[in-house]
C-alpha cells in the first residue's frame, strides 16, 4: 500500500458525520509518518563511498612476548688439583743439589791456636761429612790463608803448608794458597781430595801450617783464618758457601821466638 492510499484509509475512519474530515494537521502528519515509516523530508540516497586508496589495513597487533626467564648462574664447582704424580717404586727419587748433604769441619789440634813467626807448626784437620742418602764424588777440600790484621796489607803472612799421606804418613808440601782481594786463590789445584763420599760417609785431611821467620815490622800481633772451600773437580766452582768452613788463629809480633 503506497502513502495516498494509506492516507485516504486513515481520513475515511476519522470522518465525522457532517462528511467532513476532521484531521488536525498535527495529527495528520504524524499518523503519515507513523504508517510509512519515513521522515516527511526524505533525504537523497546516499551514493556509496567508495573505499578509500589509504585505508589501514588491518595487522593483527601480535601479543607481548612474555619477557624472557633469566638463566640461573652456574654453579661455581672448585676445580680439584690434579693429584702429583708418586714417583714409580722402579725410579729413585731425584738427587738433592750438590751441596745438600755436605758439612765441613775444620779442629785445630793442640791446646794453642798461636801460629808464632819461625816457630813450630800449627797442625789441623779437615772433615767432610756426606749426611744425604746419596753419594758423592770427586770433590777437593781447598786449603788457604785468609785474611790477617797482623801485616800491613792484611794478607797472610808467608810460611810453608803441608798435608799428611794417610798411607804412608809422610807430610807432603802442598800450594800455600794466600788469599788475596779476588777469587784467584780458587783455581790452585792441590794434590788428593775425595774420589768417593758414600751416604753417610767421612773423609779426613790434616795438615800443618807454619810462618816463616819476620821482625816486627813485617808482622805485629793480630789475628787471621784458616779457610776451606769445597770445589768440585774439574771444575773449581765452590760447592756452597766460600768458604765451606773457616778457624780463627792468633798471630803474634814478628819478633822472633827467645
Amino acid at each position: 500500500m503506497n502513502v495516498v492510499a494509506k492516507s485516504s484509509a486513515i481520513a475515511s475512519s476519522l470522518r465525522s458525520a457532517s462528511g467532513r474530515v476532521l484531521i488536525p494537521a498535527g495529527l495528520a502528519f504524524a499518523a503519515i509518518a507513523a504508517v510509512s515509516g519515513c521522515s516527511s523530508a526524505p533525504s537523497a540516497p546516499s551514493a556509496p563511498s567508495a573505499p578509500s586508496a589509504h585505508a589501514a589495513t588491518p595487522v593483527a597487533t601480535p601479543s607481548q612476548p612474555a619477557p624472557a626467564a633469566t638463566p640461573a648462574p652456574p654453579a661455581t664447582v672448585a676445580a680439584s688439583p690434579a693429584p702429583s704424580p708418586s714417583p714409580s717404586p722402579e725410579t729413585p727419587p731425584p738427587a738433592p743439589p750438590f751441596h745438600g748433604g755436605l758439612t765441613t769441619k775444620i779442629e785445630i789440634l793442640g791446646p794453642s791456636r798461636a801460629l808464632v813467626p819461625g816457630g813450630a807448626p800449627l797442625r789441623l784437620v779437615v772433615t767432610v761429612t756426606n749426611s744425604s742418602t746419596h753419594p758423592y764424588g770427586n770433590i777437593l777440600p781447598l786449603v788457604s790463608l785468609g785474611h790477617c790484621s797482623c801485616t800491613a796489607n792484611s794478607l797472610f803472612p808467608a810460611g810453608t803448608l803441608q798435608e799428611r799421606e794417610s798411607t804412608t804418613n809422610v807430610w807432603q808440601t802442598i800450594p800455600y794458597d794466600v788469599e788475596g782481594f779476588g777469587t784467584d786463590y780458587l783455581n790452585v789445584t792441590e794434590p788428593g781430595g775425595i774420589q768417593e763420599l758414600p751416604p753417610g760417609g767421612v773423609a779426613t785431611f790434616e795438615y800443618r801450617v807454619a810462618l816463616s821467620p819476620a821482625t816486627s815490622a813485617q808482622v805485629t800481633r793480630g789475628t787471621a783464618s784458616l779457610d776451606v772451600t769445597l770445589l768440585p773437580l774439574p771444575s773449581h766452582t765452590p760447592i756452597g758457601t766460600s768458604p765451606a768452613a773457616s778457624a780463627v788463629v792468633e798471630v803474634p809480633s814478628g819478633q822472633p821466638p827467645a
